[in-house]
């Protein structure tokens, strides 16, 4: 999706935001792309107060075939040494906890109470992924000496209770409202803990849980809209509001000429896009949404923690991934998944501008090359996620063991980065670039030979280009700290390169038929 232009209309991949949405179940507008009027889901969020403890939810037996049918790790690195829990990490795994077990406990209503195939996809997906994720919190939980609480809140237990009313075409709305807005906030508090959290162990699991929750809430986004014509209206319309402030902070921070031209006009550009959208709102009466929502917000904390051609950097690939989405949606609107006339207009109406800022933000992206130590560390943290992924997904016993050597050798290489960019007074990102986040995503669905022929060759392609990375500044004498680094990494990086080729190697007629599939499973992202 990310390589070229926009492809077809499904959503797994979908990274926006959070937050309160005007459109989100507890409006009432009156047109037919209205969604139904329930109350406001819970939000949940770090240090929630948890209910009477009662007995927990037991998770659904996964159904076969769902995707992501072994869900991906999420544990803490081996060779992070775990530590007592400071306050705000116990609240933050409990947090964690309990809204695992409310999206367990919800997907399993979806799964006799949903109408829509997507829907009861999506159910088992959250079942079979975050009774996983739930098990590495608890282990992580035991160690540091964190007791978790045995239920979820009385508010989630009220959204539980007010779902379990519902059926058919109503229950699939809400249903995914509620995963919507759970998951924005999740992500951005996941996004502020790997940045900020003052507990390692906690910070390093939310860095390696991000990309899962981003996942998790692409799909979701993508299947609402095409379930709720209004939920896509007030999600564009949002999206121009995020759109503008990074904007703003883009005319403050950037150091491209042309990053800065691109920033006026999405100023300019999306003002006139939400100026046509309030004209269209007239007559449907729609909420929309005043402000950006939560993970949009974690967005802009994080860019406006980088200067120079780091920012430059961070701001193209985040519009990059912003009107990727945003293509996509008005396309699926424009396509037969449209279920409101009207809409469908006003999705075809905005479909060419999105497009075209797709294609320039791409562009933008690909002439920006950021520091060393920003480019070794988005890296390095694919790498970390990735090998986690594979370290339990895959059924090949090479793969796996690959997956699990990545995630431990990779995982002190990001401490290493950590110290030098505090040595240079230098910040490191904590977002995948576009094809990092879309590769991850297209392989948390991918099972058997698709995934360890995807997975094998992705680990090769990255470990190639940190290999051309790394030798470049190995030979670049401007600073002796990361010309150091660089040579005592690459033969760890040729390591894993020459494992990998190995692995494909050793798939053999497996590899060309795997990776057919996982193009195709990544063009439908």
């Amino acid at each position: 999706m990310f390589a070229g232009s926009p492809g077809n209309t499904s959503s797994f991949l979908q990274t926006t935001g959070t937050g309160t949405d005007p459109a989100a179940p507890g409006a009432t507008p009156a047109t037919p792309a209205t969604p139904a009027t329930p109350a406001t889901p819970g939000a949940p969020g770090a240090g929630a107060t948890p209910a009477t403890p009662a007995t927990p939810a037991t998770p659904a037996t996964p159904a076969a075939g769902a995707p992501g049918a072994t869900p991906p790790a999420v544990a803490v690195p081996a060779t992070v040494p775990i530590t007592p829990a400071t306050p705000s990490a116990a609240a933050f795994l409990a947090a964690a906890y309990q809204d695992g077990l409310t999206e367990i406990r919800l997907a399993q209503l979806a799964q006799t109470r949903g109408e829509s195939s997507g829907v009861k996809e999506y159910a088992n997906a959250m079942i079979e992924h975050h009774t996983v994720v739930n098990a590495q919190i608890q282990q992580l939980a035991q160690q540091k000496g964190v007791t978790l609480p045995s239920d979820i809140t009385a508010e989630q237990a009220a959204e539980v209770t007010r779902l379990s009313a519902l059926t058919g075409l109503q229950f699939d709305r809400d249903y995914m409202w509620e995963n919507v807005l759970t998951h924005r906030l999740d992500l951005a508090e996941a996004m502020r803990q790997a940045r900020n959290s003052d507990d390692l162990n906690a910070r390093y699991f939310a860095a390696i849980s991000a990309p899962l929750l981003k996942t998790h809430l692409g799909f979701g986004e993508g299947l609402l809209q095409r379930l709720d014509p209004a939920a896509f209206v007030a999600f564009t319309y949002q999206s121009s509001l995020a759109e503008i402030e990074w904007a703003e902070l883009a005319l403050e921070r950037a150091t491209d000429e042309d990053v800065r031209r691109f920033a006026q006009s999405m100023i300019d550009e999306h003002t006139e896009a939400n100026d046509r959208i309030t004209a269209f709102n007239e007559t449907k009466d729609l909420p929309l949404p005043t402000e950006i929502n939560p993970e949009q917000q974690a967005i802009s904390e994080e860019l406006a923690r980088f200067s120079g051609a780091d920012f430059d950097r961070a701001y193209m690939d985040v519009n990059v991934i912003a009107h990727a989405k945003a293509t996509l949606a008005a396309r699926t609107q424009m396509s037969g998944d449209g279920r409101d006339v009207d809409v469908r207009g006003l999705a075809r109406s905005l479909e060419p501008d999105l497009a075209g800022h797709f294609v320039r933000s791409s562009e933008l992206a690909r002439n920006i090359t950021p520091s060393f130590l920003y480019s070794a560390a988005q890296s390095n943290l694919a790498e970390i996620r990735l090998g986690y992924l594979g370290g339990l997904r895959s059924t090949n016993a090479g793969v796996s063991a690959y997956g699990q050597r990545l995630a431990s050798e990779h995982t002190p290489v990001q401490v290493q980065l950590e110290q030098l960019a505090q040595s240079m007074d230098m910040v490191l990102p904590i977002e995948l670039s576009p094809e990092q986040q879309l590769a991850y995503s297209a392989l948390v669905r991918a099972q058997g030979q698709t995934f360890d022929a995807g997975f094998a060759a992705y680990s090769e392609r990255l470990h190639d280009e940190a290999i051309e990375r790394f030798t470049e500044e190995s030979q670049r004498p401007t600073n002796q700290q990361t010309q150091a680094f660089a040579q005592a990494q690459l033969p760890v990086l040729t390591a894993h390169r020459d494992e990998a080729r190995a692995l494909l190697s050793g798939l053999g007629g497996q590899v060309q038929s795997g990776l057919q599939q996982l193009q195709a499973l990544r063009d439908t992202l």
